[in-house]
């Protein structure tokens, strides 16, 4: 007999402690750099969230998975560019597009699109940091461009479902009154 769906079976059980406690510890050294990073301990910050790829190994490549990779690529890259080096935070923010990017191409577009542009943002923070003014306007500017697009591209979408659904539901009403 089968459980109810939903319902975790004992071997699941099992292994639930295991995954909490991971998930767990994950968050709290990402904490913890986020912590050491505020108060301007942005090497110690980035040994913590470095300490925490370890612990994703062997996980699945889905979204949120992905989201914490993200967060931490783009962390680490926020402390390398506090700390003046824009090359080694490039790097990072290289790293966390990337994962956005593909994202994108596994059709799983608006967790991509957010990474990519969270990515960039951090990118263009770090560009003005590094003194490099006109490269990080320019780069908020096709973040905002593309935000823009992004939302048009939604209301469109949202509007031609919208239409779809009155079309069906007015056939629906001619077929029960025929």
């Amino acid at each position: 007999n089968p459980p109810p769906p939903g319902l975790p079976t004992p071997a699941v059980l099992k292994l639930l402690p295991l995954r909490v406690s991971q998930l767990c510890k994950r968050s709290a050294l990402l904490q913890r750099g986020n912590a050491l990073a505020a108060m301007g301990k942005e090497e110690e910050a980035v040994k913590s969230y470095e300490s925490v790829f370890p612990l994703l190994e062997g996980e699945p490549r889905c979204s949120r998975i992905d989201w914490e990779r993200h967060s931490l690529y783009v962390n680490i890259g926020n402390s390398h560019s506090r700390q003046g080096n824009y090359d080694a935070a490039n790097e990072q923010y290289t790293i966390a597009e990337k994962v956005g990017q593909d994202h994108i191409e596994g059709e799983n577009v608006k967790d991509g699109k957010g990474m990519v542009t969270s990515a960039k943002k951090a990118r263009s923070f770090a560009l003005k940091r590094a003194g490099k003014l006109e490269e990080a306007k320019k780069l908020l500017k096709e973040v905002v461009d593309q935000q823009l697009a992004d939302a048009q591209e939604e209301k469109k979408k949202a509007e031609e479902e919208e239409a779809k659904a009155k079309e069906e539901a007015e056939k629906a009403q001619k077929a029960d009154s025929a």
